[in-house]
């Protein structure tokens, strides 16, 4: 009876290493106040078509339209998608040697996890063309191990943009978002 015991923790345990929270980390920055005329055209499409970009060029568009932007094939602002996925045990730096900074650390596998970490990251920029400058920046990023990025999607479209249309800063806010689910 014990041995069963054993092997049923064991097994629950084994299980349990690829389900549990995550942890969205997020970026925003208002840079200038929004417009009073709040159409958008999303940036022309990349070259090479990908379903998971489209997905989410779709996600934002709508999230925009229920934050009270309208689509517009004339809007000065120009709204750029872009997503990644890269193996989590990678890390990214940035800069020359003396101002080197980490735009992700590397990731440490669990114990007992049975396969490897993806990160899944999006960034969406908005530009008013009319004023010449960036009007925010929004990023989000999530390790899965077994979730793909078109399920990851919603959340990391809602983290990219929880930001907007809020005071301006001087530089970008950072939080990190805690969820059930897959990893």
């Amino acid at each position: 009876m014990m041995r069963s015991l054993s092997w049923i923790l064991a097994g629950a345990m084994t299980v349990s290493g690829c389900a549990g929270p995550i942890e969205t980390r997020v970026q925003t920055h208002q840079v200038v106040t929004a417009p009073d005329h709040n159409q958008f055209t999303l940036s022309p499409k990349n070259a090479v078509e990908n379903s998971d970009l489209a997905l989410a060029r779709d996600l934002v568009a709508k999230s925009l339209g229920e934050r009270g932007y309208q689509p517009s094939p004339h809007a000065s602002i120009i709204v750029h998608v872009a997503i990644s996925e890269r193996p989590a045990d990678i890390a990214i730096d940035a800069g020359d040697k003396g101002a080197k900074q980490s735009i992700s650390p590397a990731k440490r596998q669990k114990r007992i996890q049975s396969c490897k970490d993806q990160e899944h990251r999006l960034t969406i920029i908005l530009f008013d063309e009319n004023r010449g400058t960036k009007l925010y920046e929004g990023n989000a990023a999530e390790y899965h191990c077994n979730g793909t990025i078109a399920q990851s999607l919603p959340f990391l479209v809602a983290a990219a943009l929880s930001g907007l249309n809020r005071n301006p800063t001087h530089s970008p806010l950072s939080s990190i978002r805690t969820r059930q689910g897959i990893e």
